[in-house]
Order: structure tokens, then sequence, then C-alpha cells
């Protein structure tokens, strides 16, 4: 989801600033405010040229709520509308959107799949013995796929995820803007953890802070790392949940894209 992806985050960022907007504008009963007036009218405008880059992946996707509740705001722009029914319909559409982008990261990819041939690790590893080993892991992932073993080829993608990523934080002589960024993890005294103790969770936050991959990856790689988790049987018994080979096939998708994504961030 390269192009749906981003279009539901910059969807909710738009209508959770316009809510801010709207808020603020308190006491007063009626947006009457001019420039109160104009930021709805462009996030309602800007909805639809999102909804043209979603509708490209999620061609079944339903947001004639959303469609609704924008196309009131937009006409309740060109006058002076009650802030309650703003608000209101901030709350549905942003509701609906999360919604939307919930759907989005669980649609199994529909394009046809890219190459399972290795990458070059080289530019991210000079370790030859590392190497070695990550090539060894791609195989093994593939050959889960092929296999029909979801559940193996997802813990195997973890794994192999886990690695780079934390090669590519190694890369980095000045781990300054690492430890300091807001999504690194924290003890309880409010202190960055050590990077023996993060998590794969923690590692993809802090490469997409950092601009090393991009927020479709995140947020699939984000679902992948909860299905990692079910290695453990009682997890998987007490959530009811059963990883089918389509799942593996996108977090394998997904997987790969977030390799090229961060050995391209480190050339």
């Amino acid at each position: 989801m390269m192009e749906a992806m981003p279009a539901l985050e910059a969807a909710i960022t738009e209508a959770s600033r316009l809510e801010k907007v709207l808020k603020a504008g308190r006491p007063r009963v009626q947006v009457t405010l001019l420039d109160e007036r104009a930021t709805a009218k462009a996030t309602a405008l800007a909805w639809f040229d999102h909804k043209k880059s979603i509708l490209s992946e999620m061609s079944g996707a339903d947001t004639v709520l959303i469609d609704d509740c924008y196309k009131q705001i937009l006409e309740a722009s060109e006058r002076a509308g009650a802030r309650n029914k703003y608000l209101a319909k901030v709350k549905t559409i942003k509701e609906g959107l999360i919604r939307l982008r919930t759907d989005c990261a669980a649609t199994p990819i529909s394009a046809a799949p890219t190459a399972d041939v290795a990458p070059n690790f080289a530019p991210l590893i000079s370790d030859a013995a590392m190497q070695k080993i990550l090539n060894a892991r791609w195989t093994e992932c593939v050959k889960c796929i092929a296999a029909d073993l979801p559940l193996s080829a997802t813990v195997m993608m973890g794994g192999l995820l886990e690695a780079l990523l934390l090669s590519r934080i190694n890369r980095e002589t000045d781990k300054k803007s690492i430890f300091t960024a807001k999504t690194a993890p924290k003890d309880r005294s409010g202190k960055t953890k050590p990077l023996s103790e993060w998590m794969l969770k923690d590692f993809i936050e802090i490469v997409h802070e950092l601009g090393w991959i991009s927020v479709s990856a995140k947020d699939v790689g984000a679902v992948l790392r909860d299905y990692r988790n079910y290695i453990h049987p009682q997890k998987q018994l007490s959530h009811g949940v059963h990883l089918t080979p389509d799942d593996a096939k996108l977090f394998w998708e997904i997987s790969k894209s977030m390799t090229r994504q961060v050995i391209a961030s480190a050339k």
C-alpha cells in the first residue's frame, strides 16, 4: 500500500489539525472567523484528493460516510456554521479514517510479488560472515513462504528485520539523534534504554522517525511485529488468531520493501 497508507496518514493528520483549530475557537458558538472556515474548506478539498490515492489501491473501501461529512463541512465553510456540528463531523471522519488505515494495513497485496532474490547487504553491513547469515535467513524466509508455513515465515522475517534495522543504527558513528529521538524506548527513569534492550517495535519506530523507511512500511511492519509474537502458543490461543499464507505473503512484500529502503538509506 505504497500510496494509500501515506494518503490516509495525511488525511488523519489534517483532520486532527482541523479539530484542534475548531476547539481553539471556543467559546464562540459558531465558526465565523475566516481562517477557521478556510482551514475547514482546505481540509475537505484535500480529502477528495487523498481519496483518489486510497481507492487506487483499496477499490472496495467504503468512504461514503467520510465523503458525506466532508461535503457538509465544505458547504458549511461558506457561512457561519455551528461549532459543535463541525466537531461532531470531524470526530466521525477521524473514526472512519482510522478504520480505513487498519483495513489498509491488513489488505493483502494484489500486485505481482516482487523478486525474492536476496539484495546486496554490503552497503549496510561490511562483515562478510554477517552477510552470509543474512543471506541464509533471507533464503529461509522464501522457503517458508513457498511451503505455506506462515508462522515460521513471519518469525523468520521478524528476526531478519531486527538484524537489519540494528545494523542500520550501528552504521551511524554519531548516535545522538537516535538516542534522543522521540520514539526511542525509555526506562522508568526516562532514560533511553541501551540498544541491547530494544525490541523490533522500537527499531521500526526509530528508523521511520529518522526517515529511513516510509510510513506505509512502518505501519505494516508494526502488524508483522504483532503477528510475530504469536510464536508463543498461549498468546495465539488467547487471541484466537491464526496466520494464513496470504498474511505471510503480505508481510514478506513489506519486509522486502523495508529491506530495500534501509539499504538505500545507508548508501
